[in-house]
Formats: structure tokens, sequence, C-alpha cells
């Protein structure tokens, strides 16, 4: 008799699994019912323009990042001593810097300290920074690459207080372009920005071994993609932050699903193949990984059995027209049970994007 949540059915449909391993952490999605969408972190308040609120990071530096400069791992305020070693000299306040001509093009200066209380050491053009350089926030992170206009501009790296790195292309003072963000715990996103968000392609590798590859709308995994699992699962087809849309999965076993997707669940209509067994094919409507309504299964031998499912629960055998109760064979199993279906994830709430 086929099981209520579908385990047992036309064919042994696994359309609502059990998640067998550690969900994957995205941004793809952390996930069941996604979490809201992390916002984009500002790179940096600047001097001579409204500040940008920043985000809170956490109160110690994590392992392998140092924190120098600062009275302590919570960041905020400088250790004159260390800072004076760390630039090799006290830097000279943004108000007191002198005037230089513009038209000399950038010049290196001495370090200065910004209103906001970040340092910045490099060139400058006039009072704008302007060229290379090395920007010190009051957050702990530090910035080293290109300045236009008081900005980061061009070609630069952060590295974030929390063990978040950024080495890519900036414009306006945002990630814009090309840029991989590696974060602290392992996973690693290669692709292409738009104002701090991960935006058009990109590939997405996770501590687990886990690989995401495809398109980005907003920050979110969006339109055409690939999903490989580290437990061997193979998702092709459309997202909408996690699997949803219509694609095709394969499990190590070989046992296959084209069809729609929703969260991760099989949803709708879809058609699931089997390498081995006496089922060779089923084809139905799911809810939710769940077997609702009529199911057709095609058996190795030619044979054609149909079977009605109502919420994953076997109602009624119709090829022979017998009620679920009734002295009716079960509907025939597959040989190899297939691995469970993994969810995607939403982005860790922690994380810099």
């Amino acid at each position: 008799m086929g099981s209520g949540n579908g385990v047992l059915g036309c064919l042994r449909c696994h359309g609502r699994r059990a998640v067998d391993e550690k969900r994957v952490r995205s941004s793809v999605v952390e996930n069941g019912s996604p979490k809201p969408q992390a916002t984009a972190r500002p790179i940096q308040p600047e001097p001579d323009v409204t500040p940008v609120k920043e985000e809170p990071v956490p109160a110690e530096s994590p392992k392998g990042f140092e924190l120098t400069g600062f009275v302590s791992n919570d960041a905020g305020e400088w250790d004159d001593k260390a800072l004076a070693s760390l630039l090799g000299g006290q830097p000279t306040k943004l108000d007191e810097l002198s005037d230089v001509d513009a038209g000399a093009g950038p010049v290196q200066r001495v370090p200065v300290v910004l209103r906001d209380g970040s340092v910045y050491s490099g060139q400058w053009l006039g009072r704008a920074r302007h060229g290379m350089g090395k920007h010190f926030a009051m957050d702990g992170s530090r910035y080293v690459g290109s300045f236009a206009n008081d900005l980061y501009e061009g070609e630069g790296e952060v590295k974030y207080i929390n063990g978040d790195s950024f080495r890519g292309i900036f414009k306006g003072g945002m990630r814009n372009g090309k840029g991989v963000m590696t974060y602290a715990n392992g996973d690693m996103f290669d692709g292409n920005w738009r104002n701090n968000v991960r935006h058009g392609f990109g590939v997405e590798r996770f501590a687990d071994g886990s690989v995401y590859m495809g398109m980005f709308n907003n920050n979110k995994r969006e339109g055409v993609g690939e999903l490989k699992m580290s437990n061997g699962v193979l998702y092709e087809g459309t997202f909408d932050n996690d699997v949803t849309g219509k694609g095709r999965m394969v499990w190590p076993t070989g046992e296959s699903y084209v069809g729609e997707f929703k969260n991760g669940y099989k949803h709708r209509y879809g058609v699931t193949t089997y390498r081995s067994g006496p089922v060779l094919s089923e084809k139905g409507t799911y809810a939710m990984g769940r077997m609702h309504g009529l199911f057709e299964c095609v058996m190795r031998d030619g044979h054609v059995l149909r079977f009605m499912y109502k919420n994953g629960k076997l109602m009624e055998d119709v090829t022979n027209k017998k009620k679920a109760g009734k002295l009716m064979a079960p509907p025939p199993v597959p040989e190899v049970e297939a691995g469970g279906l993994v969810l995607v994830d939403e982005l860790p709430d922690n994380k810099v994007v």
C-alpha cells in the first residue's frame, strides 16, 4: 500500500525527501522557507559626503585576521602608538592638511585622519583621495587599491573584521564589475557585481563542495543555473533564489526527474525515470513533493499501471479498479532507493555581501 508521504507509490516516488545533508548556504539561499534576503553592506563613509550607515560587525576579530591600530578588538578607537607604528608616523587631521594644486597630478602625502575617524594613507589630487592608497575604516575593515574623487574606484581589495575578503572592481565606492568574495567559513563567490550585490553571471562554491553556476538578479539566484550538490545530486533549470521553476534533477542512483519544482520539492507535473528495478518511469502531479492526482507507471516489461493519490496517500488502483483498503497489491518499488533531495538555503545574515 502506498504511504502517506509518497515514499511507496507509483514507482516509489521520492518527491518529498528528508534533507540528508547540511543545507547549502548562500545566499543558495540558507532555506526551506527562505529567509529575508541579506542587504548589501556599504563600503565606507566618505569624508566629504554624508556617511553611509554601517551594519554591525562582530565584537571580536576571527582567527587569522590581524586587527592592528585599535585599543581593543572592538575596533572603533585608535591606539595612538599602535597606529603610528602601523603608518610609520602620526597621521595628520584632514582639517590640518595643507592645500596642494590639483593641477600637479596625484601626489603621495602623509597619512590623514578623515572626518569619520578612519585613516587614509596614499595619493591625493588636491584635497581628494585619488590614485593608489590604503583606507583603514573604524569598523576594522581595510581597503588597499585605487581611489578617484574620494571613492574606491578601479581595482582594490577589502578585508573585513569578520574574516571575509573581497578582491575586484569598484566604481563609485561600491563593488561594480568582476570580483571574488571569499568568506571566513570557506564559501566563495566569483562573478559579477552591481552596486555591492551579486548581479549577472557568477559561480558560488560552498565549503562542503557544492557548486552553483548561473545567473543572479539583485543578489538572488534568478534565471537559469546549475547546482551540483556535495552528495552527488545535480539540478539544471531555473531558480528563484532556490530550486523553483522547471528543470531536471539527477540522483547518484541514476534516478532522474524532469518537471516543475517549488522550494526544492517536486511540484505540479513531472516525470521520474529509474535506471533499475521493475519500474521504468512514472508521471503525474505533485503537491510540495507529495503525489497528488493520477499517476501512470510504465513497467520495464511494457505494462502500464495507473494509481490515484491524494496528498501522498494511495487512494485507488485505477488499472484494476480497486479502492484503497481492498485486497490489492502495492505499486511496484524501484530496487535501489535514491538519495535525499537537499534544499537550497539563503545567504546567512552575518555574511558581508
